[in-house]
């Protein structure tokens, strides 16, 4: 099973994935990374942060390269006027 490592970008800097995680696949790495950038808005949003500072998740393999790139941050909610995250994109 491969590892892929989970560094997490923002405009103040890198902070990298030192253990990384055994998944299936690239498909299943996005989901995790998905998920980890929810929970970081769900973070900053209960601390009180920069929600609309954009922030990624990069994924990479053993070696160190690149394989994609997670972009998030949190947007308006349509309706409400609230903050939900807004879906990562993908960038292959």
């Amino acid at each position: 099973m491969p590892r892929y490592f989970f560094h997490y970008r923002t405009d103040d800097g890198l902070i990298r994935d030192e253990t990384g995680s055994d998944l299936a696949n690239l498909d299943a790495a996005e989901q995790k990374a998905a998920e980890l950038g929810r929970a970081i808005i769900d973070r900053v949003a209960g601390e009180g942060g920069e929600m609309n500072a954009p922030r990624s998740i990069e994924i990479t393999d053993a070696s160190g390269h690149d394989l994609l790139y997670v972009v998030f941050w949190a947007g308006p909610k349509v309706g409400d006027g609230g903050a939900t995250p807004i879906e990562p994109a993908r960038l292959h």
